[in-house]
């Protein structure tokens, strides 16, 4: 397998005495207590869910709010009750995600391997083996940590946003690295992305985000223009490298359920409006298919071409 170590640009976050400074005490409490829930049994776990998603909904008007404009523009046709209720589950299924992330932070191999399946590595394995880079595409569901799997088997690299707590981005570098995989902090540009790619490494790269109108092109997200970074077709385009959608899908049982699609074949194709359309396409099935799991807090649609912002 390639080093991932010998690459340049890669973000680092090393641990110092100053992060055992008073002021992080709860942050390393609260890591503490996400490590100490792998010993509690998955109904334990499932009840913690329920209780903290409970909460997560009560707490949280504004959140709840911006999940009813999100999904009362994506299913005009769905009633204020069924709204209501998958973003209760949401609710529940974010709390979930907490303890899956502990899980793929630090669980061993065998307990991965127990709680996890994955279908249709072989997409990837014929992009690698063809002698083609391979991009990644993730959404942002409650599963969005399962990107750390794929490092497990594949020379794999990731972007990330350097977290204001020195704590967490210590934890969250190590945890998606613990595999031999690399992190690159976002603000650091594309290029370390490029070059890992040239040089026969995967990519993780989430596109389903609004980051603003610079460099943005407009793409339907369920028939509403969503300002969208057409960056994967791009990097398609300069590394040649097959763009793969990958998602997972926590399950009642407290199990996860990950899969590969086949590669968007027609990417790139030469018009950035159509390649965002592609990858949105990819998010929709995903989201038709587990709903209450896409992170509907977010504000996806905030950035609009001369209209108000649908959240204001």
């Amino acid at each position: 397998m390639k080093n991932a170590a010998d690459l340049q640009g890669a973000h680092r976050a090393a641990f110092s005495v100053a992060l055992l400074a008073p002021r992080y005490w709860f942050t390393w409490f609260g890591l503490a207590c996400g490590r100490a829930s792998l010993w509690l049994p998955w109904r334990g776990r499932l009840r913690l869910s329920r209780l903290l998603g409970a909460l997560y909904y009560r707490l949280n008007p504004k959140r709840r709010r911006i999940a009813d404009i999100n999904l009362r523009l994506c299913f005009p046709a769905w009633s204020a009750e069924k709204r209501d209720a998958v973003f209760r589950e949401h609710c529940t299924l974010a709390a979930q995600g907490l303890f899956f992330t502990a899980m793929m932070w630090w669980a061993n191999e065998a307990t991965l391997d127990r709680w996890i399946t994955i279908e249709g590595l072989e997409h990837y394995a014929a992009a690698a083996e063809g002698g083609r880079p391979v991009l990644v595409l993730h959404g942002h569901f409650v599963g969005l940590e399962s990107g750390v799997l794929v490092s497990r088997r594949f020379p794999y690299v990731g972007f990330m946003k350097a977290l204001k707590n020195p704590v967490l981005d210590w934890a969250m570098t190590r945890g998606r690295e613990r595999f031999g995989g690399r992190v690159f902090d976002r603000s650091g540009g594309l290029r370390p992305l490029i070059r890992a790619l040239q040089a026969g490494f995967g990519a993780s790269f989430v596109a389903d985000e609004d980051l603003g109108p610079r460099d943005c092109v407009y793409a339907p997200f369920f028939g509403v223009p969503a300002a969208t970074l057409p960056t994967a077709g791009r990097l398609a385009g300069v590394t040649g490298a097959s763009v793969i959608p990958c998602f997972a899908q926590l399950l009642p049982d407290g199990r996860c359920a990950m899969w590969f699609e086949p590669p968007l074949a027609d990417l790139p194709t030469g018009d950035p409006v159509r390649d965002a359309r592609l990858m949105n396409e990819a998010f929709e099935r995903a989201v038709r298919r587990m709903p209450a799991q896409y992170m509907w807090t977010m504000k996806r649609f905030k950035t609009q071409s001369g209209e108000r912002s649908p959240y204001e």
